[in-house]
């Protein structure tokens, strides 16, 4: 069983090191304050779930991967749409599929922030 405490810390640790970007789609991530972000974002409260800094295990500890050097910092909405399958992609593979959708507009977290900035 991991231990939360060393979990938060790793991911504190990515989330500074991305500059509190998400690792697959690239979007502002928040930790503490969905109210802020809400508000410097142009969201709805309830859309900044999807927003919300978890920590990602690149090799997913079911597969043996570790905690040091394997966490990066993923949106609450990516992390979880990794894991919805039996067998989740590989994390670059993942990756670039994400990438792809964000650019032809097509992924849930870029559609939110198009959407906030577009009625601002």
């Amino acid at each position: 069983m991991p231990n939360n405490h060393k979990l938060r810390r790793f991911r504190k640790i990515a989330a500074r090191k991305q500059q509190h970007r998400c690792h697959y789609c690239d979007a502002p991530m928040w930790t503490k304050n969905a109210w802020a972000f809400a508000e410097q974002h142009g969201l709805r409260l309830e859309d900044c779930v999807h927003f919300q800094c978890t920590a990602e295990h690149v090799i997913a500890r079911r597969d043996g991967g570790a905690e040091v050097r394997n966490i990066v910092a993923a949106c609450r909405h990516c992390n979880l749409t990794r894991h919805e399958t039996e067998n989740p992609l590989p994390a670059d593979v993942y990756r670039d599929l994400i990438r792809k959708d964000v650019t032809e507009l097509r992924w849930l977290t870029t559609a939110l922030l198009r959407s906030a900035n577009a009625g601002a």
